[in-house]
């Protein structure tokens, strides 16, 4: 009887922990996202770039065209801390890797598949089109226990077209 009482006891105890921890709000921001297209230029197809345009269409709305502003990509690139005590700083640099970048914001854009056409430009000339069938879906800025924010999209764009 007495192993049963402690054994009870022990499952009390840890239901109350559960319970006590399980209450505590999950803390979500104000921070949002905006609705669209993200678009990596690998750096094989960047060479001669000088602009790109995309037409994003889904059934039961009218298509979407937008002029996306290429930035140069860049990756992380882990410079080490000042020690190995956790208030230590640590640093990093941005350093290029020959791809360009960009984002089209697309007002509307469902989750699901989109189909999506990109004119890359080399120069002054419209290089031909590539098309494909992605799939755009809900973003979580906060996290999946927070709101969800605006549904997005990834593209990337190499010899070959858009994979």
């Amino acid at each position: 009887m007495r192993s049963a009482v402690g054994i009870s006891g022990l499952i009390l105890a840890a239901v109350a922990l559960v319970g006590c921890t399980a209450m505590e709000p999950k803390a979500c921001t104000a921070i949002g996202s905006v609705p669209g297209v993200g678009v990596t230029i690998d750096k094989a197809a960047a060479t001669g770039v000088d602009g790109l345009r995309l037409e994003v269409c889904w059934k039961g709305d009218p298509c979407r065209d937008a002029e996306v502003e290429l930035q140069p990509g860049t990756d992380t690139v882990d410079q080490g801390c000042d020690g190995d005590d956790p208030d230590s700083t640590c640093s990093a640099s941005a350093v290029p890797n020959g791809t360009l970048v960009g984002f089209a914001q697309i007002e509307g854009l469902p989750s699901g598949p989109i189909d999506v056409t990109a004119i890359v430009i080399k120069g002054t000339k419209p290089q031909p089109e590539s098309k494909a069938t992605v799939m755009a879906a809900v973003t979580h800025p906060n996290g999946p226990d927070c709101p969800a924010g605006a549904n997005q999209a990834k593209i990337t764009i190499d010899a070959d077209g858009i994979r």
